[in-house]
Parts: C-alpha cells; structure tokens; sequence
C-alpha cells in the first residue's frame, strides 16, 4: 500500500477507547456517556459512584465532621421551612403544601456537596461490598459523618426551642409534628425509615446518572417530597423535630435515642445498603471477576477488608485521622 493510502486510512480509522486503568477510571469517572453523550450507560453511572466513594473514603476524619456538621444545619432549614409552610397553608400537619420545602435542605447538601449519613450508606458501600476499601475505613466515615450529622440536628433543635425563630402558630405545628413522630411504635419507625433509606439511595444513584446542576436539583425534589408526603422517616431530619421536642420538656432526651433514633437509624441504613447489594449483584453477582471490577484494581483480602486501612484504587491509601 502506498504512503499516501496508508496515511489516508490512518487519518479516517475509528480509534478504540483506551481500557480504564484503576487511578485513571476512578479520579476520572466519565462525564459523557459511550454511546449517548447525554445518557449513561450503567457501568458509566458506577464508574461515578466509585469516584465519589474513592474521595469521601479518602477524606480526613477532620474534613468528614465539619462537613457533617454542615449537613447536619442545612437540615435545620428543611425543619423550618416544612413547619412555616404548613403553618401558612392552614394545614394542621405537614401535607401537599407544607411539604414542598422538605428537600430544601437535601438540595443544599446535594449542590454543596456536603456529607449526610443516610447518603454515605450507598457510595461507600459499593467500595466495601466489592471488598475494594475496608470496612475499618467505612466505620469510621460513618461514625464521623453521624455524629456531626446529629450535632448539627441538635443545634437546630435547640436554636428553635429557646429562641423566637417561629412565631406562635408555626411553633404550635412544630410540636404538634413532633408528638405526632415520637407516638408511633418501633416498628412502624423501622418501616418507614426503611422505605427512606431506599428512596434517599435511589436518589444518590439518579444524582450520578445525570449531568447537570438543575437535573439533580429536580430529581432531589421529587423524591424528598415523596418522603415528607408519604410521612417516611430520615434519621438526621426526623432527630431535629424529637430533639425540639426533648428541649421543651415534652419527652425524656435519653429516651429517644432507644425508642426513636435507633430504629429510624437502623431501617434508613439497612434500607441503603439492601439498594446497594441489588447494584452490586446486578453488577458483579454473575461473575466473580467481572470486566468492570478489573478496571478498578485488586479486591483486598479478608484480614485487609475487615481490619486494614483502604486501599483505595492504586497505592493510595485512605487518610486516617
């Protein structure tokens, strides 16, 4: 073949993608579908959750809490905005109206990208189940992000029970919403933060599905708008109504730890994680070493996933602090 040919074949041959190295793959997960640049594929979307996972394993216990904390007071707005809401619509209990600011605090997190526990129940368990991060390291983020979670709930709580935040009316709705939550029993507590633990996971993987700011401020409204109109639990959000409630005198502190935050606590993680587990045999369930899995490096061993440190991706190590 001449030259002349061989440089026009070159110059109008198709290259193939380069194969995904694991650093690569998860410090750049794709922002542009393979086959539609505005649609990914579904290992495209997981190639984004474990880039979000891969960063928030990696953080810091330090940046982990003040992020936490973060989380934790925005929810303060979604707390307030609900009972003004239903205060001015006439509403004696959150509804169709009082309702439509439940996610205002969800969408602050979201588009600040905050650290909210019930969130942290889907990326970095896809690392930990694929035994890809140590579960050592996920217990740590959970416990870090938790506590300055229902740090900030508490100070929420506190801010609007002794102070003139609300007026008279939407202070009465407040309590009113709150005796409402603590009446219920355990379990009908653990049903329904299990159902909020699916949809808030949902909601964590459609976020990696789509492309733009306003797309997943749309898809964070629709489906906490479904948790506060179904009267479903969300155990950082549920804790700022009891907690007000607890510093008005109306119920023992320390009893809502056992009989309310626990079993909210429980059914919203176990309701995350049983999200995952279905991703994750969807994904890998048919095969023990699937093609994607290899992109993203070597599971760790037993004794590394129970006790070590993350090996997050290639020689990078989580930061433990």
């Amino acid at each position: 073949m001449a030259s002349s040919e061989r440089e026009i074949v070159q110059a109008t041959a198709v290259e193939e993608p380069a194969a995904h190295h694991a650093p690569e793959a998860i410090e750049n997960p794709p922002d542009v579908g393979e086959t539609l640049s505005d649609y990914f594929a579904f290992e495209e979307v997981f190639a984004r959750v474990l880039g979000t996972a891969d960063h928030e394993l990696a953080a810091s216990s330090k940046f982990l809490f003040w992020s936490g904390l973060a989380a934790g007071l925005a929810l303060g707005v979604t707390f307030l905005a609900r009972v003004i809401f239903t205060h001015h619509a006439g509403e004696t209990s959150p509804g169709i109206v009082g309702n439509l600011m439940y996610p205002l605090g969800f969408v602050i997190i979201v588009v600040g990208r905050y650290q909210l526990f019930t969130e942290n129940t889907l990326t970095p368990v896809t690392l930990v189940l694929t035994k890809l991060a140590s579960l050592a390291n996920l217990l740590r983020l959970w416990i870090v992000v938790f506590v300055a979670n229902m740090l900030g709930a508490a100070m929420n709580a506190a801010l609007v029970a002794f102070t003139e935040v609300l007026d008279p009316g939407a202070f009465n709705v407040a309590l009113e919403n709150a005796r409402h939550a603590v009446g219920l029993t355990w379990g009908a507590l653990f049903s329904k933060a299990l159902v909020a633990g699916v949809v808030v996971a949902s909601m964590v993987w459609l976020i990696h599905a789509a492309r733009d700011t306003i797309s997943r401020i749309m898809i964070v409204w629709l489906l906490m708008y479904f948790i506060g109109v179904g009267g479903f639990f969300h155990v950082v959000t549920s804790s700022v109504e009891v907690l007000f409630l607890a510093f008005r005198g109306e119920t023992a502190f320390w009893a809502l730890w056992p009989n309310f935050i626990l079993p909210v606590f429980l059914g919203n993680t176990l309701g995350g994680i049983g999200f995952v587990a279905v991703i994750n045999y969807v994904q890998f369930g048919e095969h023990e070493r699937s093609a994607t899995l290899e992109r993203y490096g070597n599971r760790l061993t037993w004794r590394e996933w129970m006790f070590g440190r993350s090996r997050v991706f290639g020689d990078r190590s989580a930061r433990v602090e």
